[in-house]
């Protein structure tokens, strides 16, 4: 299936991101809020984001205005979605919400188009039921910057057909994804349950008086982090495990992690104490209190670039 023309419907952050991505690798876009000033904010930051791609060598030399060209803005869902092969839903983050944007996209949208969200942790099995064609609906959930952040999480549901998981997944390689594919659903899929599990931690390390904000920050990113741009936690740990490899690693540290576990918090709502002590220490922290929050945006963006070309295509 060839995907040439996209809907991006939801002009938020992530709606505007994929649209700059989608658009920057030649497709038609047209990009869908119900507000007018949401669109204006929208087609701003399109713009932004194709001249920083334009200036780190991103556009194969295209001009960003030009590209630009090819990104159209409309308060209608219907003239958004009537003549495309793809789309990318990028609504609030409730069964509700999305539920009423798929079936309205559904009565109006080529019969052979596939819905996508972005929802970064419902399940497709649930929004898919209000549609005709649920099998051509699934997740398809970015990290933020999608226009940077290669991964993208593809989530089928109970009624999406396995051709369609291949359409996008081939999609998604074209335009510079690095897509995995869960084989069952699970609320906030892989990257969000992970990262979840890790901030209970940090937040808890803060609330427990072990460590400031900044300094479980710096934990992460001058330990750990630099270690997963490169290799996830079961590879790492496969090194750290020497000549025994994973199997040794297990036997010999498994009763340590064991000791750790069983000291960790397993709260399911962030304690009001700890959400004060996070928000209080992230405010104070110096780059906060220093750059504005463009100017953070700006510098992670040239970072994560940096940090791509070492790890892009890379295997040892």
């Amino acid at each position: 299936m060839d995907i040439e023309n996209v809907a991006c419907v939801g002009a938020g952050l992530i709606g505007q991101s994929w649209a700059t991505l989608f658009a920057s690798k030649g497709c038609a876009v047209n990009v869908q809020d119900q507000q007018e000033a949401i669109l204006t904010s929208a087609l701003t930051r399109i713009r932004s984001n194709l001249g920083f791609l334009a200036r780190n060598g991103l556009l194969d030399g295209a001009d960003p205005q030009e590209v630009l060209q090819g990104v159209t803005v409309t308060t209608s869902l219907v003239e958004a979605v009537k003549n495309v092969e793809y789309v990318q839903e990028s609504v609030f983050e409730e069964y509700d919400v999305k539920k009423a944007v798929f079936r309205e996209m559904d009565a109006v949208a080529p019969k052979d188009a596939i819905f996508a969200s972005s929802s970064s942790g419902l399940l497709i099995t649930e929004i898919q039921r209000v549609t005709t064609q649920p099998d051509r609906c699934l997740i398809a959930h970015p990290f933020n910057p999608p226009h940077l952040i290669p991964l993208v999480e593809l989530v089928p549901g109970e009624q999406t057909a396995p051709d369609v998981v291949q359409a996008v997944s081939d999609f998604m390689r074209r335009i510079g994804k690095a897509p995995v594919v869960l084989r069952r659903e699970a609320p906030g899929y892989i990257a969000n349950r992970l990262s979840a599990a890790l901030w209970r931690e940090a937040i808890d390390l803060v609330d427990q008086g072990v460590a400031s904000v900044e300094d479980v920050d710096k934990a992460l990113r001058m330990g750990p982090a630099l270690r997963w741009a490169l290799m996830g936690v079961h590879l790492t740990y496969h090194l750290g495990g020497g000549p025994g490899g994973i199997e040794h690693f297990v036997d010999t540290l498994g009763p340590a992690f064991a000791s750790w576990w069983k000291t960790m918090n397993t709260w399911t709502s962030i304690p009001a104490s700890a959400a004060s002590k996070v928000i209080e220490g992230v405010t104070n922290m110096n780059v906060v209190q220093t750059k504005s929050r463009e100017e953070i945006v700006r510098w992670r963006d040239e970072k994560i670039l940096e940090i791509l070309k070492v790890v892009s295509g890379s295997q040892p």
